[in-house]
């Protein structure tokens, strides 16, 4: 059966076409092109546009990309204005990892889509604008101006809505889930700011049109953070493109069957499929257990295998992930696995689920017709497992702890003749369900080895502090230290040597840093300072008092000989970015440190 790749492909190519003979034919006679250096400036200005623009969810455009592309077909002919942003609509998916989904092949196929969308849609509108009578180059609007110019708002979104619709039901997605109302009517509100742009480039002066776009690059970057608004607009929905939103909707089940029907509703928002498996391994009792959540539209009942049985106890086991675009064409040692409910045709896709680098279950998805799933939607699974995986941690630690409390109520119930003694057991048993919720907040923000804080607690922190800065505008540095050739210590010396040392680092790092400051383990022999109030050269003080210390440190008593030293890379915040951001150029210095000759601060 031929690939969704194929259709989308010849799809693709099938616009391409009418689009580059209708701009051939009209380019013949056009002749306003401008410049070069006005040309590539108009084409940097969309992608601009997309990279800081309102996003949509789920199809992964910024709205505010009509404010140019009205502009230009005001300013130059259609086929002119056709070809700049065809052209930046080819880019932007080769250059954006996000929006290609992190596949090539993606990046390829929609780069070949969005381009000829946007030239037959710049076209069209045009055409349409002149037709109805439009003035063109416009000038001072007249209320003669005003249907000319809705009636080529209208056509442009309605190219753009039938194209787009079209490549998505080809692509097997769910287009009433993607293309909502919403999204038509913020690309018609920026319509007016693309006529001004027109009128005060076609009759300003140089100056004011300056003034124009400076002001529009602060709406765009302003306007920005209205991602949040729109996500809660396709509240019924969803959308898997705004992590921080599937992230809630996950988090915030709290038993497994609910994650479950959750987990089922970002899927589905993704791809679709003929059978959907969540599957939760325990490794103590050394089994899976099987939640078919969908076959067939049919809701099967859980049922336990032996870890390492079938083709999905197989890939438990081995950790990583599945893609399979023919089954008939898998290799042997894959069809030969079979149990698990995988047909002998189609494609498949699988993800382990991973806590802490354990596996602890797995998402996949089958459907019936081969060469339905790629890379990219390899890709777009393992973004939704990483936002799964803890939320199955907490929904089987709530589970725990809700099966306890019901063990404690019918104990509670089974000593009521004996009043005082049901009480104290009962005293006694909150006790240590209290003691028992403590531990386990201590222990999901703590790392064993050291008793510092580890990563989860110290993204949270690093997070927190970011925002305690920006409220009241004092300068945060970060620092990343890796102890130099740990290895080694590791390899010779063995494990016991070095996890001495790993807790002596921590506790040494405790001691020099202020009460203020916040210390984690966020790798095997890698530390993390948050350090509140300091600017990168006062931090860079402290971190130069801790090297020094390491270095200086007794390592002979641990071993003979034994030297440690200690690299450390310095960041400052630079008062907008986030915590990933801040980590990145702590890092990029930390390998400073490291491409420097090590035991140093960078």
């Amino acid at each position: 059966m031929a690939s969704r790749y194929l259709s989308l492909t010849l799809y693709s190519l099938a616009i391409a076409v009418v689009a580059g003979l209708w701009l051939f034919s009209d380019m013949r006679q056009a002749g306003d092109f401008p410049a070069p250096w006005v040309a590539l400036a108009w084409v940097v200005v969309m992608l601009a546009i997309w990279r800081f623009g309102i996003p949509v969810p789920r199809v992964g455009l910024t709205s505010m990309e009509r404010v140019p592309q009205v502009g230009l077909l005001l300013v130059f002919s259609p086929p002119v204005a056709a070809s700049l942003c065809g052209a930046a609509a080819f880019l932007w998916p080769l250059l954006s990892r996000s929006y290609s989904h992190g596949s090539p092949r993606a990046a390829i196929l929609r780069a070949v889509h969005n381009g000829a969308m946007d030239t037959l849609m710049l076209l069209v509108a045009g055409h349409a604008y002149r037709v109805a009578g439009g003035a063109h180059p416009i000038g001072v609007p007249v209320p003669e101006d005003i249907v000319p110019l809705v009636v080529m708002a209208l056509a442009a979104q309605a190219v753009n809505v039938v194209l787009l619709a079209t490549y998505f039901r080809l692509d097997g997605r769910n287009v009433g889930r993607i293309i909502k109302p919403v999204y038509s009517l913020v690309d018609l509100v920026f319509v007016p700011a693309g006529v001004l742009a027109a009128v005060l480039y076609n009759t300003a002066a140089p100056a004011t049109f300056a003034l124009f776009v400076l002001l529009m690059i602060v709406f765009v970057l302003s306007f920005n953070g209205l991602s949040g608004a729109l996500a809660a607009a396709d509240a019924d929905g969803s959308p898997l493109a705004l992590l921080s939103r599937a992230w809630r909707a996950l988090r915030s089940a709290r038993r497994l069957d609910e994650l479950g029907e959750r987990i089922l509703g970002e899927a589905r928002a993704l791809f679709r499929f003929d059978e959907f498996h969540l599957v939760l391994a325990d490794r103590e009792s050394q089994v899976i257990e099987l939640r078919a959540y969908q076959r067939d539209g049919t809701r099967l009942p859980v049922r336990s295998l032996p870890i390492g049985a079938g083709l999905f106890g197989q890939v438990v086991a081995r950790g990583g992930s599945l893609l399979v675009e023919d089954w008939a064409q898998a290799p042997a040692s894959l069809r030969e696995c079979g149990g698990v409910g995988e047909r002998a045709s189609g494609a498949l896709i699988a993800v382990v689920l991973q806590d802490g680098g354990e596996a602890i279950g797995l998402l996949a998805a089958h459907h019936a017709r081969p060469e339905r799933y790629s890379d990219a939607d390899l890709h777009l699974m393992q973004r939704l497992a990483e936002q799964v995986a803890p939320a199955i941690v907490d929904a089987r630690a709530f589970e725990g702890l809700e099966a306890y409390r019901r063990e404690l109520e019918q104990r509670v119930a089974q000593r009521t003749e004996e009043l005082a003694r049901a009480n104290l057991d009962k005293e006694r048993l909150i006790a240590a369900l209290d003691e028992r919720s403590r531990l386990f907040e201590r222990e999901s923000q703590e790392d064993a080895l050291t008793g510092i804080a580890n990563l989860r607690a110290f993204s949270r922190r690093l997070a927190a502090e970011i925002e305690l800065s920006r409220a009241a505008g004092r300068p945060l540095a970060l620092a990343v230290a890796d102890l130099d050739h740990f290895k080694l210590v590791n390899d010779e010396l063995g494990h016991p040597v070095g996890d001495v040392v790993l807790r002596e680092c921590a506790s040494l790092m405790g001691r020099l840093c202020r009460d203020n400051d916040f210390v984690a383990r966020i790798g095997g022999e890698e530390f993390a300072l948050v350090l509140p109030g300091l600017a990168r050269e006062a931090a860079k003080q402290l971190c130069e008092r801790l090297r020094q210390a390491v270095e200086g440190h007794d390592w002979h008593r641990l071993h003979p000989g034994l030297r440690l030293t200690l690299s450390i890379g310095v960041a400052q915040w630079d008062g907008e970015s986030g915590a990933d951001s801040l980590l990145h150029a702590a890092d990029g210095r930390l390998y400073e440190a490291k491409r420097a000759g090590r035991n140093r601060v960078a």
